[in-house]
């Protein structure tokens, strides 16, 4: 088993967080602190910026202003040197690509391959140290797709894409798991064994944080709830931050957001006239 850090210091830490779009604010003020070693849902309605929060954590896309941190320093020194996996909403995968699950998810590996002698790089993929071959194995069977580890991924169904991506994740063996919709367009069997999944990870050490639309699996699995639109709205246990009034509140809060931006938008028009 991996060991994965744990400290008292937080998984991640964000303080003063700004980030927009061509002007157009997604993220303001944001001040989190997500604990380490805990599984955390980021819930919110369409257009909250949970996507964008995730670029920010991934480096894919830079702050207005803001500080992130995670277990006490600079959220890039981790994701350089591995400590971060991302399983993205829509992965900019060419499922037609004549691409194996086996190297699909070895793929996840390539960052550790750096640390390799150099001429074991140079060497075909069947040849990868064994410690890279162990780490996908164990990520496809956890996932229950080591059977099909050699099938072309354009062969497969929905639900086993989201397996495949989510055992690529798991193979880079990172401390901290982004998961952005890891149960969208899944079959219930599926679901059932992501969820699972993700149980024993946190259990075995690591941090999750999952954007989720899926309440009744937050409320049953998850020990932290981030609910955002554009701003903080709230954050603690499921119980709390999953109840009615609660998302009756964060409804609410999205349709005045949506109309305070119409009105932003329709003063230049206005004022044109």
């Amino acid at each position: 088993m991996t060991s994965y850090i744990s400290q008292t210091t937080a998984a991640i830490e964000i303080k003063g967080l700004y980030a927009a779009y061509q002007r157009q604010p997604v993220l303001e003020d944001i001040h989190l602190s997500l604990p380490a070693g805990r599984w955390t849902a980021i819930v919110g309605p369409n257009g909250a910026g949970k996507s964008t929060l995730f670029h920010v954590l991934t480096g894919s896309m830079k702050p207005l202003r803001g500080q992130v941190d995670a277990f006490g320093q600079a959220i890039g020194l981790h994701r350089k040197a591995g400590r971060i996996a991302y399983m993205a909403q829509r992965e900019a995968i060419e499922w037609d690509f004549p691409i194996s699950v086996w190297e699909t998810v070895m793929s996840a590996r390539y960052g550790h391959m750096r640390h390799d002698e150099w001429w074991r790089r140079l060497l075909p993929a069947r040849w990868h140290a064994q410690r890279h071959r162990q780490a996908v194995e164990k990520a496809l069977d956890d996932v229950n797709m080591l059977a099909l580890a050699d099938r072309p991924i354009g062969a497969l169904s929905g639900g086993q894409k989201k397996r495949v991506l989510l055992a690529r994740a798991l193979a880079q063996e990172a401390s901290i798991l982004l998961l952005d919709e890891p149960l969208a367009g899944v079959d219930p069997p599926s679901e059932q064994l992501i969820l699972d999944v993700l149980k024993r990870e946190r259990e075995a050490g690591r941090t999750i944080v999952m954007v989720t639309h899926d309440m009744p699996g937050a409320r049953r699995y998850v020990d932290h709830v981030v609910l955002i639109n554009r701003f903080i709205r709230g954050e603690g246990a499921p119980d709390e931050m999953l109840s009615d009034s609660k998302l009756a509140e964060l409804t609410v809060s999205a349709i005045e957001q949506s109309a305070h931006d119409v009105r932003l938008v329709s003063k230049p028009a206005l004022a044109s006239k």
